[in-house]
């Protein structure tokens, strides 16, 4: 089956959210994704829960948007308020030259969202347009535009206690474009980036709780885990996150790499694709077996995207 690009909805919150930021013609959600270089890799990280990502090894990303902002040709304003007294003063002189780029926030809190009533530790992104009396209003990239919250909610979701990275009360804001790169040029400039992550070389062993693992051993430890103990736990992130979002990076990125001429690499994450795709049913399902081939498919393809990424 020939790799055909995704266009459609999914979570893609900052991406979404630094689109709208950048004016009306941003980069693509796609380029903007790939220069953070969330792609490229998987992970366990040995939480006391235990979570698996589609995404690299010890990814930080507070540290890929400030690369993909290098990227991408664009600066803005990084501001961290004290406190949520603080956080909502900053938050309105930012509000007087235009929209504000807000997050992490916990989605469990956004409760014009149906059924959220708590923190589900569920990491968010909104554009924040403006305050009238006790009210946000904003743009949620999740499928709800015009969004409003009390401003007491709103505080309540800045807070990052239940979030796995971040500081509470972050906002940016002055988006400015300091460069004018194609999306091919913006593509080619994320590849060091994306190249080093694929192989780990960000991550100091420190930074990483002990157990922790990587790329074909993640996906080897999922494929074991779900033979031992297949429980909600482990599943229901996968269902509702994990798998959605990382297929999604992972068709884009196949896309991004074929415009730019590494076809080989595109294949293999056109493949890395298909696989991460094909694990949604049997993992709603249950079929603790499919699920479990599909993973020891998975497992060789990112020392097979480090060689072509080398040539």
């Amino acid at each position: 089956m020939a790799h055909f690009s995704y266009v459609g909805s999914g979570p893609y919150c900052y991406a979404n959210s630094f689109a709208m930021m950048m004016g009306p013609k941003p980069p693509s959600t796609a380029v903007l994704e790939f220069a953070t270089s969330s792609p490229f890799g998987m992970q366990f990280i040995a939480t006391k829960e235990g979570i698996y990502f589609f995404d690299p090894y010890g990814w930080d990303p507070m540290q890929a948007f400030e690369d993909m902002h290098a990227a991408a040709g664009w600066t803005s304003k990084l501001t961290i308020g004290i406190d949520a007294a603080d956080a909502l003063v900053q938050l309105k002189g930012e509000l007087t030259k235009g929209p504000v780029f807000v997050g992490p926030v916990e989605m469990g809190y956004l409760e014009y969202q149906p059924g959220n009533k708590g923190p589900i530790g569920a990491d968010h992104y909104v554009v924040v347009l403006g305050i009238e009396g006790d009210t946000v209003n904003l743009h949620d990239p999740h499928g709800h535009p015009y969004a409003s919250l009390p401003v007491s909610k709103f505080l309540q979701s800045w807070k990052t206690d239940s979030l796995g990275y971040g500081k509470s009360y972050m906002m940016r804001s002055d988006f400015k474009q300091i460069h004018q790169y194609t999306e091919e040029e913006i593509i080619r400039r994320a590849l060091p980036n994306a190249r080093k992550w694929l192989t780990t070389e960000m991550v100091q062993p420190l930074e990483m709780p002990p157990g922790s693992c990587g790329n074909g051993d993640a996906a080897e430890h999922l494929a074991q885990q779900i033979e031992k103990n297949f429980h909600p736990g482990i599943r229901n992130p996968l269902i509702y996150f994990a798998v959605r979002v990382g297929v999604r990076r992972l068709a884009d990125a196949a896309t991004c790499l074929g415009r730019i001429g590494y076809e080989d690499a595109a294949k293999i994450m056109a493949k890395q694709a298909k696989l991460v795709g094909a694990l949604q049913y049997p993992l709603v399902k249950g079929d603790s077996q499919a699920a479990v081939r599909i993973l020891r498919d998975l497992a060789p393809t990112y020392d097979e995207l480090v060689a072509a990424l080398q040539k």
